[in-house]
């Protein structure tokens, strides 16, 4: 998908200590509101709604989730910062693929290309 990213229009949304590690951030490009999950040196963007209700993503928590386990099995948690769960009613999405844990094949996100060049985070819009 990297060579996409050429080919479509590149948004500046600015530098990329801007952005703090583990946090949403909501950005706006062309009055389409995005959200910026930064885990790290990686930066995921979404588009900044929940398809369930319209919730604003931006508004919720970059965490982790409850790993899959046997029946009975104590619970563990994972995948630490690569979750946006939504403010309203929980709904978890992957941060890099924008799909729902709960019906992956059904629900998800729009996610964007992005690219850091000179300290300033990019993301390819159409």
């Amino acid at each position: 998908m990297r060579w996409r990213f050429m080919t479509l229009r590149r948004v500046d949304l600015g530098a990329v200590d801007d952005f703090a590690d583990g946090q949403a951030r909501r950005v706006e490009v062309g009055g389409r509101g995005l959200v910026v999950a930064r885990r790290g040196a990686d930066f995921h963007v979404l588009r900044d709604i929940c398809p369930h209700q319209g919730a604003r993503l931006s508004d919720g928590q970059v965490t982790g989730t409850a790993l899959e386990c046997p029946p009975g099995a104590e619970i563990v948690l994972g995948r630490d910062g690569e979750i946006l769960s939504c403010p309203w009613h929980g709904w978890e999405f992957d941060v890099c693929s924008g799909r729902s844990l709960v019906e992956p094949d059904r629900v998800r996100v729009r996610v964007y290309e992005t690219a850091v060049e000179d300290g300033r985070l990019l993301v390819a819009c159409d």
